[in-house]
Formats: structure tokens, C-alpha cells, sequence
């Protein structure tokens, strides 16, 4: 479950209590602090340069940078006017992440890492997870919480990749994502099988894991073949 320190910190970020509480707890977040700042300087790279500086130049910029970055984003929604193409923000996202991509430390986002992983059995390839929640440009501006990407494990070239929208808005049917993930507030309970949770149902997660895996490696599939045109 969320520790105390990561509720209070997505209370902070002003995300709304339950989209931001289901996100982080299901998928996790992108390191919040080092994506502000990683953003900043790719949005300002002629603010950010550190060349040709002495030990205490730099250090007095470097705070500067870390300064001027948490008060360029310290609303989640300055992201919007500041737009950053697709590939740029996974790529931002992908600096930042929390953990390892190819090992989900949340339960949920665990499970269907093992479930897609197993689909795609093969010494060739490699899997990661990448969750970009948090108040990141790929979450706030394109609509992505999270997203999977298949790799060619001798060259490291990405092949294909399959991006979620997480959701407990029922009357939500649209997405610029590839994948809807609705779960509603009871889903949520059965759905985590974090430590003392009387209300966990193995079953349910394993059928929603199952439905949630093929609409995913379908998306895959059919971005590869699109890619291949």
C-alpha cells in the first residue's frame, strides 16, 4: 500500500485525491522532484548549461536550476503550457522512473508485468514498465499513466510498445492512450494484495490481469505491424 510520505506528496502535487491515491498505489509514480527538474532542462537548456564553471559556479547554478525548476511546475497544470512531443515525455518519464522497469514494486502493476512478460516468452526480447504519474507532461498532456515497451535484447532497439490510461470514471469511454483500465473503488480493495487486506479476491485480480493482458499485447502487436509500414 502507499506509505504516508507518498500520500502527502500526491496531496501536494494538487492531483485529485482519487485518481492520483489509485494511480500511485496500483502503478506507482515517476520520481517527482528529478522529473521537474530533468523537464526544465530540456525545456531550457540554454539555462542550464554548466560548462566553464568553477566548483562553486556550479554548485550555485546547479541550486538555481533545482530552484527555477520546482517553481516553473509547482502546478501540475504549467505542464500543459509547456507541451513536450510524445517520445520526448516517455523519454523524460524514463529518467525518472522509481525502481526497476524490468521489476514492478507495486502489486498490481507487478502482476501485469509478469502476465505481458509471459506472453512474449523468448531469450531475444526485453520487457519494461514505465509509470508516468506523478504530474508528468506524458500523464498531464497526453493522457498516459503508464506504458509498457518491448525491446530487441542483442541491439536494445525498441519494437513495440502498448500506453495505459488508468481510470475509476465509469462514463470514461475515450483515450488518447492505447489501453483503458477502468477500476471502480470496490475493484480497487479486491484488486490489491498488499499485506492485511481482508477484502483481496485472487480470483477477480487474476481474471482482470487475463482481460487487461490481451487487450495490451494486442495494442503491441498492432503497433509493431503499424510501425513495420
Amino acid at each position: 500500500m502507499l506509505s504516508n510520505l507518498e500520500k502527502w506528496e500526491s496531496a501536494q502535487n494538487k492531483a485529485s485525491k482519487s485518481g492520483s491515491i489509485l494511480e500511485a498505489d496500483m502503478i506507482g509514480t515517476a520520481n517527482s522532484k528529478n522529473y521537474k527538474e530533468a523537464a526544465y532542462a530540456t525545456l531550457y537548456p540554454e539555462r542550464c548549461g554548466l560548462d566553464n564553471l568553477g566548483t562553486d559556479e556550479r554548485f550555485e547554478k546547479i541550486l538555481k536550476i533545482r530552484e527555477d525548476a520546482q517553481a516553473e511546475f509547482q502546478d501540475i497544470q504549467s505542464f500543459n503550457k509547456k507541451f513536450v512531443p510524445l517520445d520526448k515525455a516517455m523519454a523524460l518519464v524514463e529518467k525518472c522512473q522509481v525502481g526497476n522497469p524490468e521489476n514492478p514494486s507495486r502489486f498490481f502493476a507487478h502482476e501485469l508485468y509478469q502476465a505481458v512478460k509471459d506472453r512474449f516468452v523468448s531469450d531475444k526480447y526485453i520487457l519494461k514498465f514505465f509509470s508516468a504519474t506523478g504530474g508528468t507532461h506524458l500523464d498531464v498532456s497526453h493522457g498516459i499513466d503508464c506504458y509498457f515497451k518491448l525491446y530487441d535484447k542483442e541491439s536494445g532497439k525498441e519494437l513495440t510498445r502498448a500506453t495505459i490510461d488508468l481510470t475509476q470514471n465509469s462514463k470514461k469511454d475515450r483515450t488518447r492512450a492505447d489501453v483503458l483500465i477502468y477500476i471502480s473503488d470496490d475493484d480497487y480493495e479486491k484488486l490489491d494484495g498488499s499485506k492485511n487486506n481482508d477484502r483481496f479476491d485472487p480470483e477477480f485480480l487474476k481474471k482482470v490481469i487475463a482481460e487487461e493482458t490481451e487487450k495490451i499485447t494486442d495494442a503491441m502487436v498492432e503497433n509493431f505491424q503499424r510501425n513495420k509500414k
